[in-house]
Parts: structure tokens; C-alpha cells; sequence
């Protein structure tokens, strides 16, 4: 009976979400003036993240279907064009966040596959003719620290740091599923100390204001249902409560902009649907940009771009956009990535404007880049890494080189059996992977990773969500360059620096330093850094310090906290300093 139950509801729940389909009025409240999708490949331009059963294009001759009900799912497919056609039965929904269940279907003939259930079509998705692994391959590091780094000894952590933040006083905040208390955790004693949130903040979104407040938007009711609560932490205040989104948001993504504003994308409401609109919170005021109506997935990556000051939208989908916050907003297309959907993978801004977008899938080991400097930004393939992973961390270290940590190389969600504990590092310059040395404690999905002050990355998080494994612990990982010879010191630097004003640094190793790196403060949960960018200064040095300025503008650096570096011609950095940028 209870079988019987569970399939009448998903009978109408299917009926239900093809009379939406055919109103072409999903979420019709928030219906805006956003991107048409015409042409053949409509339908691949569309998102369908908020539908029972989904299909997405993943790579090859391969794509995924999805099954958001608690029972099982038999649908039939066929490539068009062809005899080819098949059956097959996906997965209930596990319990995790967000539930679903998974099949992988690849075909023998290259061409569009259309879904069908109960002989309704449901979606049809074009063959991107991606290649699944480009050229390119990662090197092996020897068995040195030198070389390939090094882990610390695991530790114990309060909560699973689903949610791990750098704050201005060096100190970092963590918190997990809901019920838990987030904690901040002092590197210099090693102590906790709980700081209760006014409301449950699991899978929220989350940035740093110019002022150096975090900013939290969102926040848990049930799984895929979000409270409209935005929320601030000061380490001297605690928390805050601000004036509410119009809607609630599960799974949102955040980005802090040019001038301060802070805008929100995607997430779920109170009801479980997508938000399609975007808002904008400027010193507690809340705006819409009510022509920009776009539904995206859970979690898009977002970056500022340099050019004109927009909100770059990097993925999971292929298609790549700008989003301009004026007036009441506008999105534009900017690029086809080179690989398909790449969901639970990991992007990081890892020089002014330059984006490097690596894993995900059903499961890829593939990388690929994107300079926003362009006047035609174009997606590139740079080398693959060694591992196929997803639910990884992307950390840009104070080199300019980029850190992997944890994932799995499984195809469904979160397969731990296919664990990878070793960390790899890309190089812009070359766009070769090297494999480093391997953590201790498996990690995937809701692992978390972030650069602190010393140059070292605290990696942590793991499970607390559904079945997965439950990670209380955290482990510090020493890249290479630790390892190279005595770092270079700074003496003193200032808390505080303006725009296209002179300031010093004193160190006593002025006459070694070749470089000065500039990296904004992280904020991280599931595989996104949505605080973090990196760029390099120019200085003059005398005998005693280095003389430089943040004169590029509000787009290539916007105002905040970040942490500056000094390198020597090994590519030793020092301990950063935290400063303001106004």
C-alpha cells in the first residue's frame, strides 16, 4: 500500500510538472525579461534542476538522468536520428542533500537523446561532442616535501566544517549541518569557541562585506527548502540579523562586487522552487533585478570580472554568462565551456580575470581556463590532473599556482569508495598538474579547504548530510614552496589601504623579493570559494621595504580584506599580512 501510495503521488506530481512545462510558467511570480532560449538547442539552454526527472548532457556519448522521487524510476530513451533506444530504471533519491538518484547512460551513435516516461517525452539534450579526456596529463611528484608537500596529523574539529571562513582577525569560522553551533577556531592557541547563530545556516550562501563583515544569505528549513534570513558575523559583535531577501535560499550562491554590493543568485525558497531573480544587499537595503530572471542549479560558481565590473557566472551548466546588477539587471551570454555540466566541480579566479574551472561531471579529471580580460572571452582546455574527482576544493596559494584537495573519482554522488586523498598543483604557466602527497582522512562531499595567513590550507569537512561518512577532524596541508629554504619575513605593513594611495612594507629581505601576491580572504562551502580571488602588485624597493599601491580599480580588487604575501626568487612567500582595501 505504501508502494501504491508513493507512485499515485509521483503520477501527479508528473502531471503536475508537464502542465507547468506546457504553461511555459514555472515560477511564475518572479517571470522576467531574461536570455530566450531559441533555436534547436533550446532545451539545452534551459535548466531543469527543479524537475523530478532530469537529463543533462555530461560528456562523449555519455549523459545523466536524475530521479528526485523516493522510489525508483523506469523511463525509456532513444537518440534521434537513429534505431538506437533503450530502457532503464533509475535510482530513488538517496537522503542526501540535495536527494536524488542517478543513471549514467551511454550510447553507441552520437546524437541527441530524448527521455521519456510513461511514454510522455520529458527532455531532450543535444550530444555537445565533448571529449571526456583532452590531451594533457599530470606530472608525479618525488617522495620529498620539497616536492610534493606535506600533511599534518589529523585533528579534532567541533562540528563538520560544511562552512569554513577566513575572518579579518585571522581567525576562522566553521559551521555544519543544522543544529550545530558554528565555532571559530584561533591557529595561534589551537582553541575553540562556539558562537550560536540566530537562525540554522546549512547550505547557505556567503561572502565578505567591504567592512569586513560575513554575509550570510539564507539558510535551512528542510532539505531544498531555504529561510529568506541574510545574517552577519563580526568576530567583536557576533551575529547580526539584516533585512530579508523577498524569498528564501537553499543552495544560493554569493558574490561580493565593485562597489560593496553583494548580489545572490539561485537557491530554494520556503516551498522547495528555485528563485530565478536575483538580489542585491547593499548596507541592508535588498534590491531584485527583476528583468534578470534566470533559473540556475544549486550552488553556480560566480566571480566579479575586471572589464566592466559584472557578475561572471562560470557553471555547473555549459553555457557561461555575464550578469550586469544595474538597474533592474541584465544577463548576456558570454561562452560554451569546453566540457559539459560540471556539477560539484571547483573554479577559482586564479589570476585578474583569469578563471580556471577543474572537475565535476559524472566524473571528469579534466581543467579548462578562461581569461575575462578578452573582448571574446573563450573557454580553453589546460592539462587534466591525474585523478577524475568531484565534491573537490580549488585553493589559489600566494605562487599564483593552484591547489586540488579531496573527491571522489566516483560517477554517482558521493562514491567513498573511490576516495582521492592525494592533492595536486596546477601551474598557470604551464598548465601541467603535478600529484603531491596524500591526506590521511577520506574526503568528499562537503569537504572544504582555505588558505591561511601562514601560506599552510586547512582542509576539513566531510559528510554531515544524508549517508555520507561524518568528518569531525581537520588536517593542515604545507605546500611545496614550505619547504624551499627560509621564508621571507614582513616586518610591518598596514591595516589599511586606499585606493591609488602609496603604502610601505617593511621587511628585511627586501633585495630577495621578486613578487607580491594580493588574495582575497576565503569563504568556502561545497567546493566554492565565493570570497577568494588572487592578483600580484608591482613594487619599487630601497633598502629597507617595498613601496606599492591597489591602483587598478574597484573591479580587479574589490574593497575588503585580503592577505599579502612576499616571495623570493624560490618562490618562498612570508607569513601574510591581513589588510583592508577602501
Amino acid at each position: 500500500m505504501r508502494f501504491r501510495s508513493e507512485l499515485f503521488l509521483i503520477r501527479a506530481r508528473w502531471a503536475l510538472a508537464v502542465s507547468l512545462l506546457a504553461s511555459a510558467c514555472r515560477d511564475a511570480p518572479d517571470q522576467g525579461s531574461g536570455p530566450r532560449a531559441d533555436g534547436p538547442d533550446a532545451a539545452d539552454l534551459q535548466d531543469d534542476s527543479d524537475q523530478p526527472i532530469r537529463l543533462s548532457y555530461v560528456c562523449g556519448n555519455r549523459f545523466l538522468a536524475a530521479n528526485a522521487h523516493s522510489v525508483a524510476i523506469a523511463v525509456s530513451w532513444r537518440v534521434l536520428g537513429t534505431d538506437e533506444e533503450g530502457a532503464a530504471t533509475i535510482p530513488a533519491a538517496t537522503d542526501d542533500d540535495p536527494p536524488v538518484g542517478e543513471l549514467k547512460i551511454e550510447t553507441r551513435r552520437r546524437g541527441p537523446v530524448e527521455l521519456s516516461f510513461q511514454g510522455r517525452k520529458i527532455r531532450t539534450r543535444a550530444n555537445g561532442d565533448t571529449p571526456c579526456t583532452p590531451n594533457g596529463s599530470a606530472a608525479p611528484a618525488s617522495a620529498t616535501s620539497a616536492q610534493g608537500g606535506s600533511w599534518g596529523s589529523p585533528f579534532a574539529w567541533p562540528v563538520v566544517a560544511v562552512h569554513l571562513h577566513l575572518l579579518p582577525n585571522g581567525k576562522v569560522l566553521s559551521w555544519g549541518g543544522a543544529g550545530r553551533i558554528p565555532q571559530v577556531w584561533d591557529p595561534s592557541t589551537g582553541a575553540f569557541s562556539a558562537h550560536s547563530s540566530p537562525i540554522p545556516l546549512f547550505c547557505a550562501g556567503h561572502a565578505f562585506a567591504a567592512d569586513g563583515r560575513l554575509v550570510v544569505f539564507g539558510g535551512h528549513i528542510k532539505m531544498e527548502h531555504g529561510l529568506p534570513n541574510i545574517t552577519t558575523f563580526t568576530s567583536s559583535g557576533g551575529w547580526s540579523s539584516s533585512a530579508p531577501m523577498q524569498r528564501g535560499r537553499w543552495y544560493p550562491t554569493v558574490t561580493t562586487m565593485a562597489r560593496g554590493e553583494i548580489v545572490t543568485i539561485s537557491g530554494k525558497d520556503q516551498s522547495g522552487v528555485i528563485v530565478p531573480v536575483p538580489e542585491v544587499w547593499t548596507n541592508g537595503v535588498v534590491r531584485r533585478l527583476t528583468s534578470a530572471s534566470l533559473t540556475l542549479p544549486y550552488y553556480p560558481i560566480a566571480f566579479l570580472e575586471p572589464r566592466q565590473g559584472r557578475l561572471f557566472y562560470a557553471g555547473e551548466e555549459r553555457t557561461t554568462r555575464f550578469l550586469d546588477i544595474g538597474g533592474t539587471g541584465k544577463w548576456t551570454t558570454v561562452a560554451q565551456r569546453r566540457f559539459g555540466t560540471r556539477d560539484y566541480g571547483s573554479a577559482v579566479m586564479y589570476d585578474v580575470g583569469r578563471v580556471l574551472y577543474a572537475g565535476g561531471g559524472r566524473t571528469t579529471n579534466t581543467a579548462e581556463t578562461i581569461d575575462l580580460n578578452s573582448a571574446t572571452p573563450t573557454w580553453k582546455w589546460t592539462g587534466s590532473m591525474a585523478y577524475p574527482r568531484r565534491h573537490l576544493n580549488t585553493t589559489v596559494l600566494p605562487t599564483g599556482e593552484v591547489l586540488v584537495t579531496s573527491g571522489t573519482a566516483g560517477t554517482v554522488f558521493n562514491d567513498l569508495t573511490r576516495i582521492v586523498r592525494a592533492a595536486e598543483m596546477w601551474n598557470p604557466t604551464t598548465g601541467v598538474w603535478t600529484t603531491l602527497a596524500s591526506a590521511t582522512t577520506p574526503r568528499a562531499y562537503h569537504s572544504t579547504a582555505i588558505l591561511l595567513p601562514d601560506a599552510r590550507v586547512l582542509v576539513s569537512g566531510g559528510g554531515d548530510g544524508g549517508r555520507s561518512a561524518i568528518q569531525k577532524n581537520a588536517e593542515i596541508f604545507s605546500p611545496p614552496y614550505l619547504f624551499r629554504g627560509a621564508r621571507p619575513r614582513i616586518s610591518s605593513a598596514p591595516t589599511t589601504v586606499v585606493y591609488n594611495a602609496s603604502f610601505r612594507v617593511v621587511t628585511p629581505d627586501a633585495a630577495a623579493i621578486t613578487k607580491v601576491a594580493l588574495i582575497r580572504i576565503g569563504s568556502v562551502t561545497h567546493g566554492i570559494d565565493m570570497n577568494g580571488r588572487f592578483q600580484r602588485i608591482g613594487f619599487t624597493r630601497d633598502a629597507t621595504g617595498l613601496t606599492m599601491a591597489i591602483s587598478n580599480g574597484r573591479n580587479r580588487t574589490p574593497p575588503g580584506h585580503y592577505m599579502l604575501f612576499v616571495l623570493n626568487g624560490a618562490g618562498v612567500p612570508s607569513v601574510g599580512k591581513i589588510l583592508r582595501v577602501k
